[in-house]
């Protein structure tokens, strides 16, 4: 773990009657890798792929419902918040044939699309991701996986919802590619960057909300 305490600065919608803008909020971060206990990785099914719909779920909550506390925002991140940070545990079908692999990317699409995690290069034998993806550019837990750093804070991964109970909107997307790795990606490229690069690829996309 870097010894080193780093400051973000993201956007929060400040629940204006027209949806709000985003406001910039100052939080102490320990810019480490892997923290706390690692989790199981997801399952591998290999095989051929299925035919049938292409589909993203959680058991965390239900499309379209609010976000439990243990998936916001919260400390050491956002001090004022009381959520745990801890990413969901989440469940794909099998992508088209030409899928090389997945990536997901969380969106407020409340603040105007803006970037909460990008998770890529996600191998295609991947049918799900555990709760609790550990913060780290390589994370342990998703072998061959990386993440992209939230607003140049040197954190790398999962931010939770984080607008304060104004009843935004979360979208996770999961991102069918035909490529094994993003080659144009690496550590230093933005998470708007590695999201846009996903979404122009994008070959298959399935996707659920959740609100704050």
């Amino acid at each position: 773990m870097r010894a080193s305490v780093c400051l973000l600065v993201l956007a929060m919608a400040c629940g204006d009657d027209d949806g709000g803008s985003d406001a910039g909020f100052d939080a102490g971060l320990d810019a480490g890798s892997d923290t706390g206990a690692e989790a199981d990785a997801g399952v591998d099914v290999g095989g051929d792929v299925s035919a049938g719909a292409f589909e993203l779920t959680t058991p965390a909550f239900a499309d379209g419902a609010p976000v439990p506390l243990v998936h916001r925002c919260g400390p050491p991140l956002i001090p004022d918040e009381t959520g745990m940070n801890v990413s969901p545990e989440l469940a794909w079908t099998a992508g088209p044939p030409a899928t090389m692999s997945y990536a997901v990317v969380v969106r407020d699409e409340s603040a105007g699309g803006l970037v909460h995690w990008v998770i890529y290069d996600i191998p295609a034998s991947l049918r799900g991701l555990p709760e609790q993806v550990p913060a780290a550019y390589m994370p342990l837990a998703v072998d061959g996986a990386r993440q992209a750093e939230i607003q140049e804070s040197e954190y790398f991964g999962y931010f939770g919802p984080c607008s304060g109970g104004r009843g935004n909107t979360y979208v996770w997307t999961l991102h069918a590619l035909p490529v094994a790795t993003l080659a144009d990606a690496t550590r230093d490229t933005t998470e708007d960057a590695i999201a846009s690069m996903v979404e122009a690829m994008s070959i298959a996309s399935a996707a659920f909300s959740g609100t704050y």
